[in-house]
C-alpha cells in the first residue's frame, strides 16, 4: 500500500508538470469529476511562473555605499500644476517623469551644515492599510534675518523635497498631492563655543510607496 502511495504521489506530480506545458492535453486525460480539485484556475495562478516576491540582496561589494546628505532642494506645493510623483510614474523605484511645475517657478536650494541633513522613510500599519511615512532635517549654523525671511516662507506652506546623497543619487521625498510639512527651531545656545544654529525639520504621511530615485535624465529647474 505504502508503495502504491509513493507511486500515486509521483504520477501526480508528473501531471501538474506536464499541465503547465500542454494544458489542453492533460485536461482531456483527467476525468471531468477531477478537473476543479487538478487544474482550476486558482491551482493554475498559484503554479504559473513568476512570484508575488523576489529576493532582496544588499549591495554589491566593490562598490561605494555613503551615507549622508550634501543637498536639499524643495519645491512649494503651489510650484506645481498637478500632482506629482503619482505611483503609476513609478517603474522599479525609479522616476523618469519631471516635475509639471509653473512658468518661472525653481527650487530652493538648502546649502545646510556638513553631515547635518539626513531623510528618513518608513512603512507601517496593520496588512491591509500600511503606508509609508518620512522624515528630514538639516541644521545651519547662524541666525541672521536673511536666514529667518526664508524660513518663514514655509510657514503653512506645505511642499516636496529632493535629497541629493553624497554619491549623486537624488531621492524625491514627498508629493504635491500630500505635500511635506515643515518645521523648525533655533538654538542660541549657553556659551560662546555653544552651537549658534538653526534646526529646519520635515515630514509627511500616507504615501503609497518609498521615496523614489529621480533618473539621471531628469532636469530640475533651479536659481541661476
Amino acid at each position: 500500500m505504502k508503495k502504491l502511495r509513493i507511486i500515486g504521489s509521483i504520477l501526480f506530480g508528473l501531471a501538474m508538470v506536464v499541465s503547465l506545458f500542454a494544458p489542453a492535453e492533460v485536461h482531456a486525460l483527467i476525468p471531468p469529476a477531477l478537473h476543479d480539485f487538478m487544474i482550476s484556475p486558482d491551482w493554475v495562478t498559484v503554479a504559473m511562473p513568476g512570484a508575488t516576491l523576489v529576493g532582496i540582496n544588499r549591495k554589491d561589494r566593490g562598490k561605494t555605499n555613503l551615507g549622508g546628505i550634501k543637498r536639499i532642494i524643495l519645491y512649494a506645493e503651489d510650484d506645481f500644476t498637478s500632482d506629482w510623483p503619482k505611483k503609476e510614474d513609478i517603474v522599479a523605484g525609479v522616476l523618469s517623469m519631471a516635475p509639471p511645475l509653473k512658468v518661472g517657478a525653481v527650487g530652493a536650494v538648502l546649502k545646510f551644515d556638513l553631515n547635518t541633513a539626513r531623510v528618513k522613510s518608513d512603512r507601517k500599519g496593520d496588512l491591509g492599510y500600511q503606508n509609508v511615512g518620512v522624515s528630514g532635517e538639516c541644521k545651519f549654523a547662524g541666525y541672521e534675518a536673511t536666514q529667518i525671511d526664508a524660513i518663514d516662507k514655509t510657514f503653512n506652506q506645505g511642499g516636496v523635497a529632493i535629497a541629493i546623497y553624497k554619491d549623486g543619487t537624488r531621492k524625491v521625498v514627498g508629493t504635491s498631492y500630500e505635500p511635506l510639512m515643515f518645521e523648525d527651531s533655533t538654538d542660541s545656545g549657553a556659551k560662546s563655543d555653544d552651537k549658534l544654529q538653526i534646526d529646519f525639520k520635515f515630514k509627511g504621511d500616507g504615501y503609497a510607496f518609498h521615496p523614489p530615485i529621480l533618473a539621471e535624465s531628469v532636469v530640475l529647474p533651479l536659481p541661476a
